[in-house]
């Protein structure tokens, strides 16, 4: 049985640890509860904090996660306000252009993101948590 790997990406410098993980959760155990599929999640915020999350280190664990994941969910409701994401879905354009490999990219929230970039790289949007987890199960984890 595969083991699928969702990588979270969101706004995480300078708001608080539980914040950052209230959506992440809310996602996971959503989809926990109506999937029995094999599923290891990524938040980056159990593994690097506000301070370190700026460092060489922490850039490079990230783009190993996300290279290595087959869905990455992006929170579009403040991704204005988190440089990380925007870079994150940058880098896997570049992946999924080089035909390395492809990652889905589903997005949270707000359908009307302002640049017609960031649209380019998300695959789906769904604007509640319930509905992405209830794409994810019946169009990505099969």
């Amino acid at each position: 049985m595969k083991n699928y790997k969702i990588f979270t990406a969101g706004e995480i410098v300078g708001i608080p640890y539980r914040r950052q993980m209230e959506w992440r959760d809310e996602l996971e155990t959503s989809l926990r509860n109506a999937s029995d599929k094999s599923v290891t999640f990524i938040h980056l915020p159990m593994f690097y904090d506000n301070n370190s999350i700026k460092s060489k280190e922490a850039r490079d664990w990230v783009i190993n996660q996300i290279k290595d994941s087959d869905i990455v969910v992006v929170n579009l409701n403040s991704i204005e306000n988190s440089v990380e994401t925007l870079f994150e879905l940058g880098i896997i354009t570049a992946i999924n252009n080089s035909s390395y490999k492809h990652i889905n990219v589903v997005g949270i929230g707000n359908a009307n993101i302002n640049h017609p970039w960031i649209q380019l790289c998300v695959n789906h949007i769904e604007e509640t948590i319930e509905e992405t987890a209830d794409y994810i199960i019946n169009y990505l984890l099969v």
